[in-house]
C-alpha cells in the first residue's frame, strides 16, 4: 500500500465517485428488487415536503426513507456497511 499523501489528488477523487456511483446503483437495485409494497412496510417516508428537501430525477426511487421493521433496519445496515466497508478499502486500502 502506498502513503495516500503521495498520491494525486484527481486518481483519490476519481475513486470516490466511482464508489458514489456503485452507491446509487446499489440503492437503485436494492429498491427494485425488494419491491416498492415491501419498501412502503419497512421504511417511513418523510411526510412533509418543502422546496429544499425536494427529490430529483431519481430520487423518490431510492428514497428509503427511516427504517422502522427488523428488515428495514437490516438492508440499511448491510446497504451502508457495503458502501463504507468497500468504499474505504477502495479508497484507501487499494493499491494506485
Amino acid at each position: 500500500m502506498q502513503d495516500i499523501d503521495k498520491v494525486a489528488p484527481t486518481l483519490i477523487a476519481t475513486r470516490v465517485f466511482i464508489v458514489m456511483g456503485l452507491a446509487f446503483i446499489m440503492f437503485y437495485l436494492t429498491v427494485k428488487l425488494i419491491g416498492p409494497e415491501n419498501k412502503e412496510k419497512w421504511f417511513k417516508k418523510r411526510a412533509k415536503y418543502t422546496f429544499f428537501n425536494r427529490r430529483g430525477l431519481f430520487g423518490e426511487d431510492i428514497n428509503f426513507g427511516y427504517p422502522r421493521t427488523p428488515q428495514g433496519f437490516a438492508i440499511a445496515i448491510v446497504l451502508y456497511g457495503i458502501i463504507l466497508g468497500g468504499g474505504f478499502w477502495y479508497v484507501f486500502m487499494l493499491g494506485y
